[in-house]
């Protein structure tokens, strides 16, 4: 190989790894914990249920229903609730506020989705990567973020990486830059923010009596609205 064949190829890798910063993205995603809802519509879909920015009634319904679903049912799929202002009232008296899911990540390539035993709420521990630390992604998916100077790599499911390890074909992974790590963290919270501002009509409409500490229940358990500091 030539000294431009080299080159060349130098070049090729480095405008590849540019093309996959450029169309990296981050978004909140949910666990449905089940698919169908009897207090209200939405849609059908996958396992996880993301959270647009600007989601249709039925997708806000679709996002709360992953939300309350696991209040109110049981193993084997029934529902303890008797309409959907009871449904939203376990909601709001419930004490935990744990909502499973997370982050999804994608460089238009790979797709990283969060692991079991995450979840939403704790979308701002992904700034203790600024501080060079490793926040808790989940597991099966063994998801892992490492530390690689000027880049986080992000593992989609990798139990352990050895110091310098090359990883095999079917491990996957992206690359987050780490000074492009806090607009990611912001456009998550502008995806959380347009879902409170959907939310509120939605609720005005489904559970009239509720809207207002809905709104309010999602905005502190989710931890939208409080300055992100990054």
């Amino acid at each position: 190989m030539t000294g431009d064949d080299g080159g060349s190829a130098h070049q090729r890798r480095f405008d590849a790894a540019m093309t996959r910063t450029r169309r990296l993205t981050m978004i909140p995603v949910l666990e449905r914990w089940s698919y169908a809802c009897p207090y209200w519509p939405v849609e059908p879909g996958g396992f996880l249920v993301p959270v647009p920015r600007r989601p249709t009634p039925a997708q806000v319904g679709t996002v709360v229903w992953a939300l309350v679903g696991p209040g109110v049912t049981a193993d084997d799929l029934s529902t303890s609730a008797v309409d959907a202002t009871g449904a939203v009232e376990e909601y709001l008296t419930g004490d935990n506020g744990y909502a499973a899911g997370g982050l999804r990540v994608t460089d238009g390539e790979v797709v990283v989705d969060p692991g079991c035993c995450v979840g939403l709420d704790e979308w701002r521990d992904w700034r203790e990567a600024l501080d060079g630390h490793v926040p808790y992604l989940g597991h099966d998916p063994d998801v892992l973020l490492e530390h690689r100077g000027p880049v986080l790599r992000l593992w989609k499911s990798r139990d352990e990486l050895p110091a310098g390890a090359v990883p095999r074909p079917d491990e996957q992974y992206l690359d987050i830059p780490r000074d492009v790590l806090p607009q990611l963290l912001r456009s998550v919270q502008q995806d959380l923010t347009g879902l409170l501002t959907a939310l509120l009509p939605w609720a005005r409409d489904t559970v009239p009596d509720l809207a207002g500490p809905l709104v309010a229940s999602v905005d502190e358990r989710l931890r939208i609205s409080a300055p992100l500091d990054v």
